[in-house]
């Protein structure tokens, strides 16, 4: 007899997850980011390219606002929906790739909830990311690339391409794609036939068709998306940071979560455990080629602890269904039954860990301790919807002067929380260097006539006198936020701008 299917409750579980996560987002009432508020800033003009980015973060947050208002949750919510989706979508991989075995709904029930409850989906279901998208296209494509091996049919094949080229779209980094199939040939010398088959080049050729649209975006844009991705890798320093390397693995602790990513170092020791199974073996292929091609590139320059992110999708099913299959053992050897245990162990410490992000102030608050800005974990963002309310009173004071700022995060944040017209906000770019998205499309030598209040932390009057032929100093903005951060904003209605 089969088992139930474990979809409704694994959708009882998502819908769980979705409604405690936009819940706690609503009570938590946590302001943008930086970069979120570039990628809102984004949204206003669909476009197939921009600074750092391809587009389709951009395009999410389009769809988001457009169907849940221009609200910090209404921008995210997006997010909160495209996590689960990509839970469903590796439950049914799972589900296809182990068909032959008598528990996989078992494994495709606890690889999806693995995936679901992750410290990093925890965040990402609360921010706007790159990631969101990325990872949703990625599970995609490991989907397709699991039932095009199984059926060899041209649909299943030019789906996979579809999936690969709109992953490009969300994020430069599907590139990996390929080391992950390149992985999964070397492991296994039976598919290295795949080179060969026109289907597999015809996927390959239609993702690239797919990205063509923002390659010539950044053709008529200097390259300027390409050439920020190789920059930020910073492979042109002193090579070999053993510390860097050490942050990195360190972060995956917490990316993963502890006893997941201990899991997953004890399977990379026991090869044998995985590599002998073929549908193992592809899970390894995608996770672990990423994860040491990170390793080694922030040994080599940086990585960041969320670069590696996409590797954990394949990771999740992983772990989940290499528990679920082999039996744990005692110390002499003996077999000791399922690790199901470590598995529910898991999960509930990454839930712990979530929780803790979420309710961090309500925790602190009921046990009557004061966070700090270093202590407060989203303390970098914290202040801006006011300085965006005294800033946009500024500027109806000053009705004749457009809004300017030399800083990029501070110029993104402005733009969405004062609120002034796009044509009435310019990027004050002095060194004339191509470093950010403003610099590209806001300019202030691209239109330097009339009045500008100004906005900074970190300019002087000598120094505006050098650019302004006049600089009239407003009353600065002075924000209490913290017991140790009360910053105040220097403010300047400025005249006559004088190219350098």
């Amino acid at each position: 007899m089969n088992a139930p299917s474990r979809a409704p409750l694994l959708l009882a579980c998502l819908a769980g997850l979705v409604a405690w996560r936009l819940l706690a987002a609503w009570h938590g009432n946590v302001e943008l980011y930086a970069d979120e508020a570039q990628y809102w800033i984004w949204s206003l003009e669909p476009d197939w390219g921009y600074y750092s980015k391809p587009p389709m973060v951009a395009w999410a947050i389009w769809l988001s606002r457009t169907l849940f208002g221009d609200t910090e949750m209404g921008i995210r919510a997006i997010s909160a929906l495209l996590y689960p989706l990509t839970a469903w979508v590796l439950f049914m991989l799972v589900r296809r790739l182990f068909k032959t075995h008598p528990q996989r709904d078992d494994m495709a029930f606890w690889s999806a909830l693995t995936f679901a409850t992750l410290p990093m989906v925890a965040l990402g279901s609360w921010l706007i990311t790159t990631d969101a998208v990325l990872l949703l296209f990625w599970c995609l494509a490991l989907y397709f690339t699991v039932v095009a091996l199984d059926t060899e049919r041209w649909r299943d094949w030019l789906l996979l391409g579809v999936t690969l080229g709109f992953g490009l779209l969300s994020k430069y980094s599907m590139v990996f794609y390929g080391l992950g199939l390149i992985a999964y040939l070397l492991l296994t010398p039976d598919r290295r036939a795949l080179l060969r088959t026109p289907k597999s080049w015809a996927a390959a050729v239609l993702a690239l068709v797919l990205l063509t649209p923002n390659l010539i975006w950044n053709a008529r844009h200097q390259f300027v998306s390409l050439r920020h991705t190789a920059e930020i890798s910073q492979l042109d320093h002193d090579l070999l940071h053993l510390e860097a390397m050490l942050e990195f693995v360190l972060g995956q602790f917490l990316v993963f979560g502890p006893i997941l990513f201990a899991g997953l170092l004890l399977l990379v020791m026991r090869y044998r455990s995985w590599l002998d199974d073929p549908r193992l073996r592809l899970l390894a292929a995608f996770s672990l080629a990423p994860l040491v091609a990170f390793s080694a590139l922030s040994l080599l320059s940086r990585a960041f602890a969320n670069w590696a992110a996409f590797a954990y999708v394949g990771g999740a099913a992983l772990i989940a269904a290499a528990w679920i299959i082999q039996p744990s053992q005692t110390g002499n050897g003996q077999r000791s039954g399922s690790h199901r245990p470590w598995l529910i162990a898991a999960l509930l410490v990454n839930l712990v860990i979530g929780a803790v992000m979420y309710h961090l102030r309500d925790i602190t608050s009921a046990l009557d301790i004061q966070l700090t800005r270093k202590t407060d974990p989203y303390g970098r963002v914290t202040g801006y919807r006011a300085l965006g309310h005294a800033v946009a009173q500024r500027l109806q004071a000053h009705p004749e002067a457009r809004l300017l700022s030399n800083d990029r995060k501070l110029y993104a944040l402005l733009r969405y929380y004062a609120r002034p017209w796009s044509d009435r906000a310019r990027f004050l770019n002095p060194g004339q260097s191509l470093d950010n998205h403003f610099a590209l499309t806001a300019d202030l030598r691209d239109s330097p006539d009339g009045a500008f209040l100004l906005v900074s932390l970190g300019l002087n009057q000598h120094q505006l006198a050098t650019w302004f032929r006049q600089v009239t100093p407003q009353a600065p903005i002075r924000l209490t936020l913290y017991p140790d951060y009360q910053p105040e904003y220097q403010v300047w209605l400025l005249h006559g701008y004088r190219s350098p």
